[in-house]
């Protein structure tokens, strides 16, 4: 017997994972089925659901981390791919097995390319719904640091948010979809480099005209480092962005005091100056009260400084200890799943 099995990888809320495994048997026997069972380094696989289409049987795995197809470098502070090694057993048989893994259909709806400024190369994906003959509201998207890279896709991979803001495109208002990559380097600066956010405004002028950007709709996101650097550029380009969604971060600037050890609960205060520019801009805020990589202080100073200056347009969402899970760091992972988060960023303009 010869079996065809189909790895699919997803990309889920807490990142990218191997879900399920389709076979298709060259002969299926009745008891095929039960005979079937996967381990990863000799360790059996939890079976969720099996279902039967036509000549194929689909088996659905719990999540756990020998699944995930991503591995974190501690020493670097980014993600790389690395698919799980999978093994079927058929019990009581040695049949011939032929492997292929699929990745997350929504990737191919991005087109991945790269701009050269003065100083750097900025490599970045994006997806547009809809056609230029009508414009369309622009959404910005800023990684955090664990997806520092060059042209290799992760932070598409890495969390749901620009699949979340894919799917929204797709199925509920024609937009454009832009995420960036900041290349790696052994400092955790990220966006804060100065030529990543000259890079951005260059970016972001190549595609209002490419692309017939709404520019009285364009919307910026970001997570950790990229979060931080939503609030930054809130703060110096106030009249850029219809709203701001940050989420695990604090309001940078550069040459500002930091407070905690960089990844140990850092954050950074926002002054009265910042707090009057930020009190101008809708604006919906995210974090974990146990982060422990971007203290909750910097969502919480931000939120008393816009107040301090009479903002009524924030938002804030502080989820208590012990609700973000498996890592409290990830605000994101329930904020997009919010219901009203993405209807409320849209109806934003300038």
């Amino acid at each position: 017997m010869k079996l065809n099995v189909v790895y699919q990888e997803e990309v889920t809320d807490n990142g990218y994972f191997v879900t399920s495994a389709k076979i298709t048997p060259s002969q299926i026997t009745k008891d095929l089925q039960k005979r079937i069972s996967f381990t990863i380094e000799g360790k059996e696989l939890q079976i969720t659901k099996i279902e039967e289409e036509q000549n194929q049987i689909i088996y659905y795995f719990k999540l756990t981390k020998e699944l995930l197809a991503l591995s974190f470098d501690p020493s670097k502070f980014i993600n790389q791919v690395a698919l799980p090694q999978i093994m079927l057993h058929v019990n009581g048989m040695q049949p011939e097995i032929e492997v292929a893994f699929q990745p997350d259909p929504f990737l191919a709806d991005f087109d991945k390319k790269i701009i050269q400024t003065d100083t750097i190369q900025l490599s970045y994906s994006i997806y547009a719904s809809g056609t230029n003959r009508k414009k369309r509201p622009l959404v910005l998207f800023l990684h955090g640091s664990g997806e520092r890279g060059f042209n290799n896709g992760m932070p598409l991979l890495a969390n749901d948010v620009p699949k979340t803001l894919h799917d929204y495109a797709k199925t509920k208002e024609d937009a454009v979809i832009l995420v960036p990559q900041a290349t790696w380097a052994p400092t955790l600066n990220g966006w804060f480099r100065k030529d990543f956010r000259k890079a951005l405004f260059i970016l972001l002028k190549q595609i209002e005209s490419e692309c017939n950007i709404d520019t009285k709709r364009i919307y910026l996101t970001g997570l950790s480092n990229g979060a931080s650097t939503t609030w930054y550029m809130g703060v110096h380009h106030a009249d850029l962005f219809a709203a701001l969604v940050p989420c695990s971060g604090y309001v940078y600037d550069d040459g500002k005091k930091g407070y905690g050890d960089q990844g140990k609960g850092r954050y950074m205060l926002a002054s009265p100056e910042e707090g009057k520019t930020l009190s101008q801009l809708p604006i919906w805020a995210f974090h974990a009260e146990d982060d422990p990589t971007v203290g909750v202080l910097g969502t919480k100073k931000a939120e008393e400084a816009i107040h301090q200056a009479g903002g009524k347009q924030l938002k804030v969402t502080v989820y208590p200890k012990n609700t973000v899970k498996p890592n409290p760091h990830a605000s994101w992972a329930r904020a997009f799943n919010t219901p009203e988060l993405l209807p409320w960023l849209f109806k934003q303009h300038k």
